[in-house]
């Protein structure tokens, strides 16, 4: 009996197309030290 293996390697961009698009996305997001310049407070380390 075989068994098949199901390798995910990036739940949040399985493709390479969206792994790209996933990059840019977060290019243009403020750092944690710019946000905190604005006066906001950044999201929690996980």
């Amino acid at each position: 009996m075989k068994e098949e293996l199901k390798i995910t390697t990036n739940s949040m961009a399985p493709t390479e197309q969206e792994m790209i698009k996933l990059g840019e996305d977060m290019e243009k997001m403020d750092t944690n030290a710019e946000v905190i310049e604005k006066g906001l407070i950044p999201d929690p380390v996980q």
